[in-house]
């Protein structure tokens, strides 16, 4: 699983928002989330859940449960179409479900980039934050002359590259990194570390 280091200085730049709609967005989350099926059992995503919690219901934008060494597992996930940056706010207010409802692990998913005090936040509480973008805003071409991103199609045609793909975002272990991993539907693996906390299998640790 290939992770980048960020200088922090840079944040939070990344990369361009997407063109996308909400109903875009609800069908992106939850082919991510169903794209790590493979190798896990009963994975079942559902948007929309109303789950009642110690201190009342909450309506989430996708529920995934999965069992895992004969243990159930609940991940509740936000997504938030934003065009400002997620600030720690909203990171804390989504923990506060996450406990309420004894789930375990909590998303949450934007069309934006976070704020430095939220990535703080979620790192330490265990809470995976992702940013969208498109596929084809993650390919390079470097130069002397800016370049324009190449359209949709054609990303998709010439390197195989999804419409949309995400980012999950991480203080590093480095003071002043930030580490960034793609999420992508042609990649569970990220998926299910990250974003669903799946214990690695014991033929994958040295």
């Amino acid at each position: 699983m290939a992770r980048d280091d960020l200088n922090e200085s840079s944040w939070p730049r990344g990369f361009p928002a997407p063109d996308i709609t909400p109903s875009e967005f609800e069908h992106w989350v939850a082919e991510v989330f169903e794209s790590a099926a493979p190798g896990l059992e009963g994975l079942e995503v559902r948007l929309h859940e109303a789950i009642r919690g110690a201190d009342g219901s909450y309506d989430f934008d996708a529920t995934i449960r999965y069992r895992w060494a004969g243990m159930d597992f609940l991940v509740l996930a936000e997504a938030k179409l934003h065009k400002s940056p997620i600030k720690r706010d909203l990171v804390q207010v989504l923990l506060s479900k996450v406990q309420s409802v004894g789930a375990n692990k909590g998303v949450m998913i934007a069309t934006a980039p976070f704020q430095r005090g939220a990535l703080a936040f979620a790192k330490a509480h265990g809470i995976a934050l992702v940013s969208v973008t498109e596929g084809r805003f993650t390919y390079e071409v470097r130069g002397t002359t800016p370049v324009p991103p190449m359209s949709r199609e054609q990303a998709l045609r010439e390197l195989d590259l999804p419409v949309f793909v995400g980012h999950c975002y991480a203080l590093g272990e480095t003071p002043g990194s930030i580490e960034r991993t793609l999420i992508s539907t042609d990649d569970p693996e990220p998926i299910r570390e990250l974003l669903l906390a799946v214990p690695p299998s014991p033929e994958s640790e040295p």
